[in-house]
């Protein structure tokens, strides 16, 4: 038994020093640049292992990150590498030399350890050059990398995910309140309403519950159209050469619809395109909206009108999507949380207001008819703005 024990301890000894990696001469590092990006559903699968995992494990590798989805400025060094060595335009990607580079989660998982035992290797630089990392000037790299372990470099500036934190919120609440103040949501909840006293009038407390009733459903269905609309740019994330320009055209697409806002403003048109609910589809909604007879029913009634709703309110969300999209689905929710409880809370203040005597039904149709004009310019000089923004890297 002791024989078994002690032959056990050599075994497991043996094993673990013959599998750990040996460490290589001092001064001599292995240095990769490693292309990748935030929501890249490959390169999530790569990053743990190549930038926390593998410099713990090789105390001499060295991990030259650029991330080119959140970080604009790095988004062109893949083209110009790709010019060098070749190297392709997929992500992830993990550069060590001329004809010496991984494309893809499977081949880097696969191979990266034997080409980093192989020991030595200089920096790959963006001219086609090479340099040892102890020789390297960290502060004239190009673009915003991040030098792995971070022991020995630091990044200039936040973290991917900290610039999205912070330049998402006033984009998503720009675009929410876009959506919050479009005169299509509000005519479809004050028809919601008067079918409601139409059918009970003395009954005002079906006010609140029929309204709050219908709010919740296109909250719901809302969230919902969120998740297929972020899921959908996440597809062609794969497709690297959309991906880097997606950003200009969300951009450009929140210009087209700030315009489109204004004209409503100037030459305002009943039923505009993709401002209003077509002209066409009015009639439909309106035979629906008069089907619901109870809270319960209100409920029903807005889960099948958020389809209708959506020729005049995707736009904004569809933008939203693209800018959430690099996210995960635990990440994604809060935000479409948020989102959509700005779009909704002109429809429960609507409905509050009106239950409580504050107003009524009438004052609420009426005025939105008067100012349906207004409400425009204020969502087109919003979108409009923003748009901009993003053409021109301000936020």
């Amino acid at each position: 038994m002791k024989k078994l024990i002690l032959v056990s301890i050599l075994a497991i000894f043996l094993v673990s020093f013959f599998s750990f990696p040996a460490p290589a001469a001092a001064g001599q590092s292995t240095c990769v640049v490693y292309f990748t990006g935030i929501g890249c559903p490959h390169c999530a699968q790569v990053d743990p292992i190549i930038l926390e995992q593998l410099p713990k494990e090789y105390p001499n590798l060295v991990v030259i990150e650029y991330e080119i989805y959140q970080e604009r400025e790095n988004a062109p060094l893949l083209y110009e590498y790709n010019e060098v060595y070749g190297s392709g335009l997929g992500i992830p990607l993990a550069i060590f030399g001329q004809d010496n580079f991984l494309a893809g989660d499977a081949p880097i998982l696969k191979n990266i350890k034997g080409l980093i035992e192989k020991g030595n290797n200089p920096c790959p630089l963006i001219d086609g050059s090479s340099v040892d990392f102890e020789d390297l000037d960290v502060s004239n790299l190009p673009g915003k990398p991040i030098i792995w372990p971070k022991s020995i470099g630091e990044k200039p500036g936040q973290s991917g995910e900290a610039i999205l934190a912070e330049l998402t919120l006033p984009k998503i609440l720009s675009l929410a309140a876009v959506d919050a103040v479009n005169p299509c949501a509000l005519a479809v909840l004050t028809m919601m309403l008067f079918a409601i006293l139409a059918f009970a009038p003395k009954k005002r407390h079906n006010i609140l519950l029929a309204g709050l009733a219908f709010t919740t459903s296109v909250f719901v269905m809302y969230l919902f159209y969120g998740l297929v609309i972020i899921r959908f740019f996440q597809l062609i994330q794969a497709l690297t050469s959309i991906r880097l320009w997606l950003y200009k055209i969300l951009g450009l697409a929140a210009i087209i619809l700030g315009i489109l806002n204004l004209k409503d403003f100037i030459l305002y048109k009943p039923g505009g395109f993709l401002t209003e609910m077509p002209m066409f589809l009015r009639p439909k909604v309106q035979n629906l909206m008069f089907k619901a007879t109870s809270p319960r029913g209100a409920f029903m009634v807005g889960v099948f009108v958020t389809i209708f709703l959506l020729p005049c309110t995707v736009g904004p969300y569809v933008i939203c999507g693209g800018i959430l999209c690099p996210l995960s689905l635990l990440e994604v929710i809060p935000w479409l949380l948020f989102y959509n409880s700005i779009f909704v809370l002109p429809m429960i203040l609507i409905t509050i207001a009106c239950y409580i005597g504050f107003t009524t039904v009438e004052s609420v149709s009426g005025w939105k008819e008067k100012n349906i004009k207004y409400l425009h310019l204020v969502a087109g000089l919003i979108i409009l703005v923003l748009g901009i923004a993003m053409i021109m890297s301000w936020v």
